[in-house]
């Protein structure tokens, strides 16, 4: 059997309350040119601080869609065998501040308005929760070092509705719901929570439904399927918990249920890995719903 790697989709929003963006397509290129795609993550007490750079950034697919690599570099320090003597201790050391296989990941973007798709394959080094947050970074970074509108780049997690559907098929005794709204991008469609968030200037928030004790929600109501809005696009992180008859409580959350697939491994060769990456999104785009820009 063929070795098979992980990839996962997201979208990625651009949010700020100014309408006269430029086009995606156009802002994606001035990024990948302008060489300065790239974020220092911070020292903590349990790790050095980390620079991501996205690079090799290049149009594909007649200029619809680009492929690129993601990545940081680690610091690391390579002892040497020495043979005379036979031993490990006495054998020389190297530091080494470089990436490895781990470190780096290709992923390819849908530059067009209506999508904005982003497919990225995974190491046990990159996972979803530090890719996403990783390219938002460095794509924000660079946009506001050239000046561009809006600086809030950020890369969401996208969940088909057939995959909440299927879930609450399986745990249909939902008690508590929770979701978490953004403005959609660039914020034209301002529903009654998203203009109190612009009348306050928030970022975010948050609603929670909880069912009466022993009891659950109404989930073929209009109004629960409303709160699910969003999840397609990445404007909503939605958290669901369900009564279940052993007694442990079925959970889900938008942000790990997102949609992926498998690709052929690539191994080293970078380029491949990006090749195939992008025929991925290409599949993926071809099956989601087409709408007007967000």
């Amino acid at each position: 059997m063929t070795k098979q790697r992980r990839v996962v989709f997201a979208r990625i929003n651009r949010r700020n309350n100014t309408l006269g963006m430029r086009p995606f397509a156009v802002d994606m290129r001035a990024l990948a040119e302008s060489r300065q795609t790239t974020f220092v993550v911070p020292a903590t007490p349990e790790r050095p601080a980390r620079a991501w750079y996205a690079a090799d950034m290049r149009l594909a697919m007649g200029d619809d869609f680009m492929t690129g690599i993601l990545g940081y570099s680690v610091v690391d320090q390579k002892r040497y065998f020495d043979l005379g003597s036979w031993s490990w201790i006495k054998g020389a050391t190297e530091d080494s501040d470089a990436a490895s296989q781990d470190t780096v990941v290709p992923f390819a973007v849908d530059l067009r308005e209506h999508n904005r798709w982003v497919a990225f394959a995974t190491t046990q080094r990159i996972q979803p929760a530090s890719f996403r947050p990783a390219l938002g970074e460095v794509l924000s970074a660079a946009a506001q070092n050239l000046g561009l509108l809006p600086a809030d780049w950020e890369c969401d997690p996208v969940v088909s509705q057939h995959t909440v559907q299927e879930w609450i098929e399986q745990h249909p005794n939902v008690k508590l719901l929770r979701r978490i709204v953004k403005f959609s991008n660039p914020g034209r469609d301002l529903d009654e929570v998203r203009a109190k968030m612009r009348e306050m200037k928030a970022r975010r928030a948050t609603e929670e439904y909880a069912a009466y004790h022993s009891q659950i929600l109404d989930v073929e109501a209009d109004a629960f399927w409303g709160k699910l809005q969003g999840l397609e696009t990445g404007d909503a992180r939605v958290q669901m918990e369900s009564r279940e008859a052993q007694g442990v409580d079925a959970k889900f959350d938008s942000d790990t249920k997102t949609d992926e697939t498998r690709i052929d491994d690539y191994g080293k060769d970078l380029e491949r890995g990006m090749d195939l990456v992008l025929q991925a999104l290409v599949v993926y785009a071809g099956t989601r719903p087409q709408g007007r820009a967000t």
